[in-house]
């Protein structure tokens, strides 16, 4: 027997936003028209695969004419700028010409504030359990921790079971200072800290697993940034991307697989099981940064049924009725 449509299940997140959002435009979710400069600011979070990103973004300003700039890694720096270092920031990225990009790890910045035309920002995100746990294994990635030793040689060195302790025993056994998710540690750098980028440079944004700085991050997604994706959705993202912002992302899509090899870089394979205790306890300790993780996720979602609604639904009519 035929379903209608309007008898379909809604059994999947995504199908439920299908339905629910029938009525919705690209428009309604569409802020790159907000930005005064025809210019990427991609204010990376860490660990989300953002060197992809970058060498996307490289790739395709070849083919569309534009550059993209990244900053020089320092040792170190301070998480939140203050009102004048936002000024300098924002004003020294004024020098850059456009079309253009910039790439860095910096906090959201209000440049209207500043009396200065906003860019267009982007972003991308993962899981935060799994984006902590890919951190834990990077810092200790022989390559990557001789490295940092090089940039800052003052950094204590560490002996061989740093290296062999696998996450989970970390976690479970608090044994390291990067292994204690607790939101008022004073170890808890900027990587830890899945808001912090969206939230900006608020005192409460440097604030991991908090509500206000989570709520506020939401805030700056909704309004302030054209696409914020995700390589857990890898081709939502790029259809996403190619749609909302074409100046600089048409044929995304073609780029990235036309040799993934060179999009899958700077990864450090580790094991990725989770045991039940160690889960539990980060679930809890990230359940604010979880929450907008999820956010984000879904304006993704409700970006890409806004732009592919008309053949998403006749896929799923087609299927109910064979």
């Amino acid at each position: 027997m035929k379903q209608s449509e309007s008898s379909l299940d809604c059994d999947s997140t995504f199908l439920c936003l299908l339905f629910k959002l029938a009525g919705l435009t690209a428009a309604q979710l569409n802020n790159t028209p907000k930005a005064e400069r025809d210019y990427i600011l991609f204010n990376r979070i860490e660990k989300v695969g953002s060197q992809s990103m970058t060498k996307l973004l490289g790739q395709l300003g070849d083919l569309h004419g534009y550059t993209t700039y990244r900053n020089q890694i320092v040792p170190l720096k301070n998480a939140l700028k203050n009102f004048e270092e936002e000024a300098i920031f924002a004003e020294e990225l004024m020098e850059l010409e456009e079309p253009g990009a910039y790439v860095e790890h910096t906090n959201w910045i209000n440049f209207t504030a500043h009396d200065l035309p906003k860019p267009i920002y982007i972003n991308l995100v993962r899981h935060p359990i799994q984006k902590v746990m890919s951190a834990y294994y990077y810092q200790r990635h022989p390559v990557i921790y001789g490295n940092s030793l090089l940039r800052n040689p003052k950094k204590t060195t560490q002996d061989k079971q740093y290296f062999d302790r696998s996450f989970n025993d970390c976690v479970r056994q608090r044994i390291a200072p990067d292994c204690v998710f607790d939101p008022h540690s004073l170890f808890n750098q900027d990587w830890r800290r899945f808001a912090l980028r969206l939230c900006g440079n608020q005192e409460v944004c440097f604030n991991m697993n908090s509500e206000i700085a989570s709520q506020i991050a939401k805030s700056h997604v909704e309004k302030e940034y054209a696409v914020v994706g995700s390589w857990e959705d890898t081709n939502i993202t790029l259809a996403v991307l190619e749609a909302y912002i074409p100046l600089f992302f048409a044929d995304a899509t073609k780029v990235y697989y036309s040799n993934l090899e060179k999009f899958t870089i700077n990864a450090t394979p580790h094991d990725k099981h989770l045991d039940e205790d160690v889960e539990s306890y980060l679930k809890q300790q990230l359940a604010y940064e979880i929450e907008l993780y999820n956010f984000c996720k879904q304006r993704l979602y409700k970006q890409y049924i806004a732009i592919k609604k008309t053949e998403l639904m006749q896929v799923f009519v087609d299927n109910a009725q064979s």
